[in-house]
């Protein structure tokens, strides 16, 4: 059986560790004096006092618990947001305390902590002194280890002081408001607090008593940040990033190899296609040496028999010949001491071999002069593009081009939805124009569009700014409402019974007064009487409640809610905060149009470079070569002038001698036509014996075949014509193979063009003469090329091979790494899920044996969560049920149930947490206006769990109690706080008067110098 996972609980608990904090002293922080306050750690400590009207309102207790909390970095006070600047509005305010104009505000106050362990306080103290501004930097901290507290005995000396105690403590340097919480408490919360207070946003939480109001996910947010296992979601975050990046990586492998395989492919085919055009050739090349072999065996046979003919008629030509012959040898007795006409005949033939390799030079020194030319004209191109060049290779400037187009698209997209945005608040504000707002709007075009007038009830009334509070409150429900006339309520009811929700309110059928600072164009005043009465204004907080149906509506609206010029103005100012994004968003696309012309610049330029040096090389090449031709060209020409000349001279020596025999050649005439007679008939046999071509077959022969070597003789099957045709349309098929367009030789390269035309001849050419070309000779520059790259085609495919075989480990070993990432993800996984599902058993167990302790029915925590996959945030869903009957089942805490009950289940569930938890040594839970809206029992219920809770868990509990809870807090507190400010016209309260006691005497003498400093003065003075 395997052992469970387990994870070890983290020991990060910052610089203060395990002490407990034992005196709190402010400086200029909001009405409190400056003298030190000492607490009494792992107990319930009572906070109360009394204000100017008598009661305990405005004694500054909650500035006090305000303080506290910042003092252990309460996350409500949202310290990581904008440098603490909400932590820096509890400094002393001259109108918020009421004497304005007799004092100054404060611009700088302190708040100051003493920690100590429970052994040895002396030894183990740190002061921690946290700064507060008006300005930057809003929010400082500094601590040392001992005790650093401004004891001056006089008040305004002490403020002196402070200055002087924060300058020396310059042994750490100050940390920032968002690292305060990590560096001095570590990754658990030191403090959990609900405020009654507008000094910080109101944020629903366990401690506020307003359960209902959070998620089941955001309850166990909060238990779990209580437990200290947050920063293991948060390492489990990080190790599931680091798993999706491994995945990101295994994916982009297999999308390049993908690409890289279908460049492969494509190699392999053009390889394999090469091959095919080898082999192809190479059969047109048999074919054609077995048709040439059958076709000169015919034309030797019939040569054998033509010359049997031409013998006997050569015989015939010999006797008329011979008669001729003695008037010849008189003519040729001129002619045999001069040989002029074979000499000029010779040095004609001499001048035009010269003229033809003067005319060959010429020719080529053309074509590479132009192609010289092209390159320096693209050379001259080039260098233009390539100025702005900054190195980079075209694949890195491409990357970048890409990347511009992608943020200019997206930065566009961000702004198409701003303008949707300017659109739509343009669209509300016309409506609201035009007495047609929001829900109440769409109730009123159905009623119109049946001819009943109607108006929205908030268009019409209008409230004072007085009483702004008694009735925002309680008109917020009927925002959506319209008023019709009394009269036509059935007719309007039926209109709008396809509109779920619709309120209408009816106008009154008698005469009636509004209520006193509310305004209404239309009769209305029993509706608002009624509201009136069902409704109670609430102070603290501001809002209504109306007892009968259990309601309470919050107020406290910053702006007036009702009147039609109200909302007008709220939705212009909606339309001026959308147009303004809007104007933003277009900024960010024109610098994203800007970058993404710079990033296509860039690229052209790296193209441009590349090619440059290419054509560089190619163009020396040429300029080489053009040199050779032009000397050898200076070489022909003078060597075509000589031989002219000497042609010249023999022409003119034999056109003499022509004249001197001409009137022998009359003689020799009818001697010849006798002659001639028989020579014509000699010669049409020898032509035709000429036209069998036998020497033309002979030369289309291999070179080292033999005339005795022919194995191809009459009795052969093979026919020559389906050879000829069989290598002609394997010739056909390797230049298409070779990628070729066999029957266009204008579209093929200037080395193959003569091929193609050439193989278009052959292919017409008659079947029984000779061509003038083999096939293997207009095959040739074919064979040249495929040749030349076949080296390549085989060092091409084993590249491809192994490259294949080197890419495929490397995917195998993405594969393994993201393999063991995923099985170390789920490792933890399953650890984090067992320690936090433990954690909720135990805070789950804990919570019922606190209800069931106070005579409740039980109650459990529902817990409901899954691993995440990809990027989600892991989310564990707590539903807090108790049993409202003995025999009942578990109900949720979100079923409507009694208010007060729920805030005792809320308290109770906070301190079952901290009751589950075995690491809560100098935790403080601080809880404002505690026992609020509870009655008696329920009250004395939470009052003796939270002393049980503090003494068992050693954890200090702060609570604020009015004057009907206080006489119960006393009885089971181990400390109270009194606060004073008797007097509205007094800038700054009282000294805090304590009782209390504390076991350990040496926590108290730590600091008893300090508290007692100035204390007899100012208490005399009173």
């Amino acid at each position: 059986m395997n052992s469970p996972l387990a994870i070890p609980r983290t020991s990060n608990r910052g610089v203060i560790g395990s002490r407990n904090l034992v005196t709190v002293q402010t400086i200029d922080v909001a009405r409190l004096t400056t003298h030190p306050v000492p607490l009494v750690p792992g107990t319930f400590i009572a906070v109360s006092g009394q204000g100017p009207r008598g009661d305990s309102n405005g004694s500054g207790k909650t500035s006090f618990l305000a303080a506290v909390s910042i003092l252990l970095a309460d996350p409500q006070w949202q310290l990581h947001h904008r440098g603490g600047r909400i932590a820096a509005g509890v400094l002393f305010r001259a109108d918020s305390a009421g004497v304005k104009g007799l004092g100054h505000n404060a611009s700088t106050g302190y708040i100051i902590g003493v920690f100590a362990d429970d052994d040895d306080p002396h030894q183990t103290a740190v002061t921690v002194w946290i700064r507060l501004e008006t300005s930057k930097p809003y929010f400082q901290v500094r601590w040392a280890d001992g005790v650093h507290l401004a004891n001056d005995p006089d008040e305004q000396q002490r403020y002196l002081q402070a200055d002087s105690i924060w300058q020396s403590l310059r042994g750490n340097e100050p940390i920032s408001a968002s690292r305060m919480a990590e560096v001095l408490y570590g990754d658990s919360p030191r403090c959990l607090a609900y405020l009654d207070t507008p000094l910080r946003p109101p944020v629903p939480s366990l401690l506020s008593q307003q359960m209902t109001e959070m998620a089941p996910k955001d309850i166990g947010e909060s238990l779990i940040a209580l437990s200290g296992s947050k920063g293991h979601l948060d390492e489990e975050r990080e190790q599931r990033g680091q798993v999706l990046e491994q995945r990101r990586k295994r994916d982009a492998s297999l999308a390049q190899a993908a690409e890289r395989d279908a460049r492969d492919t494509a190699d392999l085919r053009a390889i394999d296609d090469r091959d095919a055009a080898r082999a192809e050739l190479t059969a047109a090349e048999t074919s054609w040496r077995q048709y040439v072999a059958l076709m000169y065996a015919q034309v030797q046979k019939a040569d054998r028999l033509a010359a049997e003919e031409i013998e006997a008629l050569a015989e015939q030509h010999g006797a008329a010949a011979a008669q001729a012959k003695a008037a010849e040898d008189e003519l040729a007795g001129l002619r045999r001491n001069t040989d002029l006409s074979g000499d000029e005949a010779r040095r004609r033939d001499a001048w035009t071999k010269a003229k033809k390799h003067t005319s060959d030079l010429r020719l080529n020194r053309t074509r590479v002069s132009e192609r010289h030319t092209l390159l320096v004209d693209e050379r001259n191109r080039l260098l233009g593009g390539a100025t702005d060049w900054d190195g980079r290779s075209a694949v890195e400037t491409l990357v970048e081009r890409d990347k511009a187009v992608e943020d200019r698209n997206r930065k566009q997209i961000l702004r198409e939805a701003a303008d949707q945005a300017v659109g739509d608040a343009q669209a509300e504000l016309q409506r609201a124009e035009e007495g047609r707002a929001g829900n109440a709007g769409q109730i009123i075009d159905a009623l119109r569009a049946q001819q009943i007038d109607s108006v929205a009830l908030f268009d019409v009334l209008e409230v004072d700014e007085a009483v702004r509070r008694d009735w925002e409150p309680r008109l917020w429900a009927y925002r959506d409402a319209v008023v019709v006339e009394h009269d036509l309520l059935e007719e309007a009811r039926n209109v709008i019974a396809d509109v779920p929700g619709a309120l209408i309110i009816t106008t009154d059928d008698e005469e009636g007064s509004l209520p006193d600072g509310v305004r209404c164009r239309l009769p209305v005043t029993a509706f608002l009487h009624a509201l009136s009465n069902r409704f109670d204004t609430l102070f603290s907080p501001p809002g209504a409640l109306d007892s009968v149906l259990g309601l309470t509506v919050t107020g406290g609206f910053a702006e007036p809610q009702t009147g039609h010029d109200a909302v007008l103005t709220r939705l212009r100012r909606e339309l001026s905060a959308a147009r303004e994004k809007l104007n933003i968003a277009a900024g960010h696309v024109q610098l994203a149009e800007a970058a993404l012309a710079l990033a296509v610049a860039r690229h052209d330029s790296a193209v441009a470079a590349e090619r440059l040096e290419v054509v560089n090389s190619e163009e020396q090449e040429l300029a080489s070569k053009i040199a050779t031709l032009d000397g050898a060209l200076v070489t022909a020409e003078g060597e075509e002038e000589r031989r002219q000349s000497e042609w010249e001279s023999a022409r003119d020596a034999l056109s003499g001698y022509q004249h001197m025999i001409a009137a022998l050649d009359v003689k020799l005439a009818a001697l010849r036509e006798t002659e001639k007679a028989r020579l014509t008939n000699l010669m049409n046999r020898k032509k035709r014996r000429q036209d069998l071509d036998v020497e033309e077959w002979r030369a289309l022969r291999p070179t080292d075949a033999d005339d005795t070597d022919n194995p191809y003789d009459e009795q052969t099957s093979s026919n020559p014509a389906d050879l000829r045709l069989d290598a002609v349309e394997r010739l056909t098929e390797a230049l298409r193979l070779f990628g070729i367009d066999p029957f266009d030789a204008e579209s093929a390269p200037d080395e193959l063009r003569e091929c193609v035309t050439l193989r278009v001849a052959l292919a017409r050419h008659e079947g029984g003469k000779a061509p003038q070309t083999a096939l293997t000779t207009i095959a040739l520059p074919l064979r040249t090329k495929l040749d030349v790259i076949a080296g390549a085609d085989k060092v091409t495919r084993t590249r491809i091979v192994e490259q294949r075989a080197e890419h495929q480990r490397i995917h195998h070993g993405l594969e393994l790494d993201l393999a063991d990432a995923e099985m170390r993800l789920g490792v933890l996984q399953d650890m984090i899920s067992q320690r936090v599902e433990g954690i909720l058993s135990r805070v789950s167990n804990a919570f019922n044996r606190l209800d069931e302790a106070r005579g409740g029915n039980g109650a459990d925590l529902h817990v409901a969560t899954s691993v995440p996959d990809g990027a989600a945030e892991w989310v564990w869903e707590v539903t807090p049920r108790w049993k409202r009957s003995r025999s009942g089942g578990h109900v949720s805490y979100r079923e409507v149930a009694n208010g007060a009950q729920v805030k005792v289940y809320a308290v109770q569930l906070v301190l079952a947490a901290v009751l589950a938890d075995s690491e809560t040594h100098g935790r403080v839970l601080v809880l404002d206006e505690l026992g609020n809206s509870l009655g008696e029992v329920n009250r004395k219920d939470v009052l003796r769990a939270l002393k049980r809770v503090a003494q068992e868990s050693r954890v200090t509990i702060l609570g604020t109690c009015q004057d009907s809870v206080l006489v119960d807090a006393a009885d089971v507190c181990g400390q109270l706080l009194w606060f004073s400010h008797v007097s509205e016209s007094d800038a700054y309260n009282r000294p805090t008067r304590v009782w209390g006691f504390n076991e350990m005497s040496e926590q108290v003498e730590l600091t008893a110098g300090h508290i007692r400093s100035g204390r007899e003065k100012e208490e005399g003075d009173d």
